[in-house]
């Protein structure tokens, strides 16, 4: 009895070595198990570093496109702004062009007057150089008509006298 109660024991104890054996690999693998788990922590805490990261990237890229959409409003205003400009620069180039039109016919019409006027001056020129002759002729013809008239008077005034020497006879004649 006493064996088999040694021999239940010595079970008994084989039982516990084998529980401790699997305590021990139970153990083991906790252990591992916990250092796996400790790992995936680390990387866990690694990888929501890097959530971190991608989110504040996602961030400054969110800022960066908000950017990039600021410029490009601004730059469309900027083109709606030159369009606007462009469009008062044709309208003053077309204004400018009907301007120039509108002189140009001012000069033709310029050197048209000023073809008749150059006529005109043409044909005062020739009426002058008539009237230069005019007076010419007429300055003749007063010189003559002058000194015919004096002519004239000298005859007149010998007639006068004559008249008077014959009435003065004339009177002693009677």
């Amino acid at each position: 009895m006493e064996n088999e109660l040694l021999k239940q024991i010595l079970a008994k104890l084989n039982e516990i070595d084998d529980i401790k054996t699997g305590l021990n690999e139970m153990n083991n693998r906790l252990n591992r198990m916990e250092s796996d788990i400790s790992e995936v922590k680390q990387d866990i805490i690694g990888m929501k570093e890097e959530i971190k990261e991608i989110k504040l990237e996602q961030q400054l890229m969110k800022q960066d496109i908000t950017d990039i959409k600021q410029e490009q409003l601004l730059m469309k205003q900027d083109i709606t702004d030159i369009k606007q400009e462009q469009l008062l620069m044709k309208q003053d180039i077309a204004d400018i062009k009907q301007e120039q039109l509108l002189m140009k016919q001012d000069i033709t019409d310029i050197k048209q007057e000023q073809l008749l006027m150059k006529q005109d001056i043409t044909e005062m020129k020739q009426e002058q150089q008539q009237i230069k002759l005019a007076v010419l002729e007429t300055n003749e013809r007063t010189k003559e008509i002058a000194a015919k008239q004096d002519e004239h008077e000298q005859l007149i005034h010998l007639l006068g006298m004559r008249s008077l020497k014959q009435e003065a006879e004339l009177n002693r004649m009677k």
